[in-house]
Formats: C-alpha cells, sequence, structure tokens
C-alpha cells in the first residue's frame, strides 16, 4: 500500500475541495447528517444536535487514525455542500465501502461525480483497493445512476444485513 494514514488527503478538482472534515465544521456536518431531505434515503440515525455533530467529527478521526474511515467534506465556492466516505476499510483485504451527501440544491450538477471520481482514483492508486462497494436504497435513483455511471455493478444476489431497502453495488478495480 503507498497510503500511510499520517496527512489526511485533501483533492481539489476543476470545481471542488475535498477535504478532512474539523471543529469549525460542526454546523455544516448538522445540516447533512441532521436533514430529513438528504438523508431520505439513509437508514442510519440521523444527528439530533451540534453535540452529536461534534462526536461524529470525532468518530471520524478516531477511525482514520485506526486506518478504518476517510471521511471528506465537499467544498464548492467556499461552501460545504456534501461528504464522501470511505469506511468499513480493510487494507489487508483491499477493501472499502463508500457512502455520499449532497445538498439537494447542487444535484444534477455533476458535482458528485466530480467528487466520487477523485476519490476512486485516491482508492485504486494510493490505498490499492480491489473492491469498493457502495449500499444504496433501492428506490434512489439518482444514487444507482451515479454508481453505475462509475461502473459500479449491482449485486442481485446479496442482501444488505443491515437494511432490507439497500441494493448492494459492487467496483472491481482491475
Amino acid at each position: 500500500m503507498n497510503f500511510v494514514f499520517k496527512n489526511f488527503p485533501e483533492f481539489k478538482t476543476k470545481r471542488l475541495l475535498l477535504r478532512e472534515a474539523n471543529f469549525k465544521d460542526i454546523n455544516s456536518v448538522f445540516e447533512l447528517r441532521s436533514s430529513k431531505e438528504i438523508n431520505k434515503f439513509v437508514g442510519t440515525k440521523r444527528v439530533q444536535n451540534l453535540e452529536e455533530a461534534k462526536d461524529f467529527i470525532e468518530v471520524c478521526k478516531s477511525l482514520y487514525q485506526k486506518e478504518k474511515r476517510i471521511f471528506w467534506l465537499i467544498e464548492y465556492q467556499n461552501q460545504v455542500i456534501g461528504s464522501v466516505v470511505l469506511h468499513q476499510i480493510d487494507i489487508d483485504k483491499n477493501y472499502a465501502e463508500i457512502g455520499y451527501k449532497l445538498k439537494p440544491e447542487f444535484h444534477k450538477k455533476g458535482i458528485m461525480t466530480e467528487a466520487m471520481q477523485s476519490v476512486l482514483t485516491f482508492g485504486k492508486s494510493k490505498m490499492k483497493l480491489k473492491t469498493i462497494e457502495a449500499f444504496t436504497h433501492k428506490n434512489n435513483l439518482a444514487s444507482i445512476a451515479l454508481l453505475e455511471k462509475l461502473d459500479f455493478v449491482f449485486q442481485p444476489n446479496r442482501k444488505c444485513k443491515t437494511y432490507d431497502f439497500n441494493r448492494i453495488y459492487k467496483l472491481e478495480i482491475k
């Protein structure tokens, strides 16, 4: 593996900055993780207050140090508009799961494609990942279209153990 979990990986794309969350981002993390609209296809519990948002940032930092999670905030024009995460990282198996959130007013602008392409390139070239999986709600057609655009393949014979409504998509990296 080339990547060492020391300095947090930050990316700049044509329009975006993907960076580490810090405690100045508590309000942004709260907005992303508490919004009913943003999380309508997500089964995990939404954060209820700023303290829970702070706790989430602390958990992300801790899991980064344990080489299990890399959580990026997505900035567009100096405003946090979303997030991407590689989690459930297993270095020995060259495996990670990917998740993402984006404020609705930024949908259908290619922003998440741009952000995901950076993360996937990093996962492939720096982390030497061989498999990246995404678990998405069966009715989240935009997410499914994004995954298919990025060459993820639906796994019809696999079931999510946590949420029956999730469908599993897999990207095998050659």
